[in-house]
């Protein structure tokens, strides 16, 4: 826990001394326009296929026949495209700064307190643009898998919270560790690391539900998992050595 929260101290002071600050509402602000126009266009037919699913699953089916109650599953579907809406916003932001923001934020930060940090390359720009495409596709897949989770008390926020958090691991920490961190060294942060990591995502996860929030915890999440992933590979060289 002591080095998640002296990674979201670096993190915030890095991030509201460089140019950095310019570059955080960027992709949240598209990926709000975006997400919106999507949901905007498609949200009949969205909001029908969903109803469609919903009726399926027995529990709708048992009620139905046990009151006869009508129209509860249009209300239900409408409400889980609207809690859909902060994570969905959420993915598109972070594909956004994975790919643009987070090499400028790796390369600010290197320079700034890991100057004689060694490449091993052990990732691709290929590999990297291969992660963020596989691990967009399983959040989508467990996402949809999961929807009938969201039923269950807690579950709109835990669900997300849990998938959102895996996401940010996948995603960032290959991207930070590809050019600096040999491929064995980045499997090993990968096992070692992973509970604090996932545990880190899970509170930036909760951060991004205070009002406003979305529009920086993007960013400032690529800013954590940079210095995360960095500090990490330090130390284990520092082993190592």
């Amino acid at each position: 826990m002591h080095k998640i929260i002296k990674t979201l101290r670096q993190s915030f002071e890095s991030l509201v001394s460089t140019k950095l600050l310019l570059l955080t509402f960027i992709p949240p602000i598209l990926a709000f326009i975006a997400v919106f126009a999507v949901f905007f266009l498609f949200w009949s037919s969205w909001t029908i296929g969903l109803e469609g699913f919903l009726q399926g699953l027995w529990p709708f089916q048992w009620l139905h026949d046990f009151t006869g109650a009508e129209g509860y599953v249009d209300a239900i579907a409408a409400i889980l495209l609207v809690l859909l809406f902060v994570p969905a916003c959420f993915l598109v932001a972070l594909i956004l700064v994975s790919i643009f923001v987070l090499p400028v934020a790796l390369k600010w930060i290197v320079e700034k307190d890991f100057p004689h940090l060694e490449k091993k390359h052990g990732g691709t720009l290929i590999g990297s643009l291969w992660n963020v495409l596989y691990a967009t596709a399983l959040f989508i897949f467990w996402f949809v898998v999961t929807l009938p989770l969201w039923l269950l008390p807690g579950g709109p926020l835990l669900v997300p919270l849990s998938l959102t958090s895996w996401l940010n691991k996948r995603v960032f920490l290959y991207d930070v560790l590809q050019d600096y961190a040999s491929e064995e060294e980045r499997i090993i942060i990968e096992n070692k690391e992973a509970k604090p990591l996932f545990g880190m995502g899970l509170l930036l996860g909760i951060f991004s539900y205070i009002p406003f929030a979305l529009f920086f915890i993007p960013v400032f999440a690529a800013i954590c998992y940079t210095y995360y992933g960095l500090k990490a590979l330090t130390d284990l060289r520092a082993k190592k050595s």
